[in-house]
C-alpha cells in the first residue's frame, strides 16, 4: 500500500528551512528516525533555483519516507564550513545523525531518484515498492493489478516517468495500444526522453508489427531456410507473444545470414525490441553481446 505524501507528515514536517541554530534538531536528530536531505543554496544561485522544485516534489513524493531541510550556506557559513561546502547547491544525506552521502550542482530528475533510492536503502521509499510490486504483477501476467498499482502510484506522484510507462505497457499487453499511444502522445517532450518511456513508446510502435500467423511463416522456412522475410514475421510473432528471446534469436540468425538484408532491417529492429524491452534488463544484455559477437 502506498502511504499518502500528505498524511505521514505535514509540509513543514516534511520539508523546511533551517539555520545554525536549529540545525541540530531539524536534521542531526531527524536524521535518527528518518535520513534527511540537507539542500545548501545561495541567494541568485541559477542552479538553486532549478534543483529545489524538483527535489521538494521528489520528497513529497516519497511518503514521509525523507525529509529535506534547505540550509542558506551564507546565512549558516559556520555549518556549510563544518561540512566543507565549496560550492551551492550541495546537498548531503544525514543518516543515523551524521553525514554518509552528498552530491553538487543541479542533477536530472532521474539521478535525484536514484540518489534519494539509495539513501532509503533495499526497501526503498512506499513508492519504489509499490512500483517493484506491480513490476511483479506485470511480470506475471496480471497486467490489469498491475496498471490500477501503477495509476495509484500515479495519485500520489503524477510525473513519475516509471510508473507512467508501466500505465502505457499495460495498456498494451491489454490490446488497448491506442490507449496507449494517446498517453505517450500527451507527454510533455521532456518527459519522452526518460528511459522508462521511452521503452514504453517504443513498445507501443513494436505493437503492431507483432500480428502474425507462425504456423503460415513457419511452413514457409521449413520450405526455404533463406527466407528472410518468413524468418522476420516469425520473430516479431514470437516476441509480440511474449517470447522475446526467441523472436530475437530469429532476428539474429537473419544478421548471420545476410545483415544487408532489407537495408540492415533485422538488426534495427534487434535494437528497436531491446530499447522496448530496456537496455539493463538481463535478455537485453545476453542478446547484446551475441549480436556484437555476430557483427564483429
Amino acid at each position: 500500500m502506498i502511504v499518502d505524501p500528505n498524511a505521514p507528515a505535514t509540509s513543514s514536517d516534511l520539508i523546511k528551512d533551517s539555520t545554525s541554530q536549529t540545525f541540530m534538531a531539524d536534521v542531526v536528530e531527524a536524521s535518527k528516525e528518518v535520513p534527511v536531505l540537507v539542500d545548501f543554496w545561495g541567494p541568485g544561485c541559477q542552479p538553486c533555483e532549478t534543483l529545489k522544485p524538483v527535489l521538494e516534489s521528489l520528497v513529497r513524493s516519497m511518503g514521509g519516507a525523507v525529509k529535506l531541510v534547505k540550509v542558506n550556506a551564507q546565512e549558516a557559513a559556520d555549518i556549510a564550513q563544518q561540512l566543507q561546502v565549496q560550492s551551492v547547491p550541495t546537498v548531503f544525506s544525514f543518516k543515523g545523525g551524521r553525514p554518509v552521502d552528498m552530491f553538487q550542482g543541479a542533477l536530472p530528475e532521474s539521478d535525484l531518484r536514484k540518489f534519494i533510492n539509495k539513501q532509503l536503502g533495499d526497501e526503498g521509499s512506499p513508492i519504489t515498492q509499490a512500483l517493484a510490486h506491480a513490476k511483479d504483477l506485470l511480470d506475471k501476467g496480471e497486467a490489469g493489478n498491475a496498471q490500477a498499482v501503477y495509476i495509484q502510484v500515479l495519485q500520489h506522484d503524477n510525473s513519475n516517468p516509471e510508473a507512467c510507462a508501466g500505465v502505457m505497457r499495460t495498456h498494451v499487453v491489454l490490446g488497448d495500444v491506442d490507449g496507449a499511444r494517446q498517453i505517450a502522445d500527451n507527454l510533455p517532450e521532456e518527459l519522452k526522453t526518460n528511459e522508462h518511456i521511452a521503452s514504453a513508446i517504443a513498445m507501443i510502435d513494436l505493437a503492431g508489427a507483432a500480428d502474425v500467423d507462425t504456423s503460415e511463416v513457419e511452413a514457409k522456412l521449413a520450405a526455404d531456410p533463406n527466407d528472410h522475410q518468413a524468418r522476420f514475421d516469425l520473430g516479431m510473432a514470437l516476441y509480440g507473444a511474449g517470447q522475446s528471446e526467441e523472436g530475437l534469436l530469429q532476428l539474429l540468425e537473419i544478421v548471420k545470414k545476410d545483415r544487408n538484408w532489407n537495408e540492415d532491417g533485422a538488426r534495427l529492429q534487434m535494437l528497436k525490441i531491446f530499447e522496448a524491452i530496456g537496455m539493463s534488463d538481463p535478455l537485453v544484455i545476453k542478446m547484446r553481446k551475441k549480436l556484437t559477437t555476430v557483427l564483429f
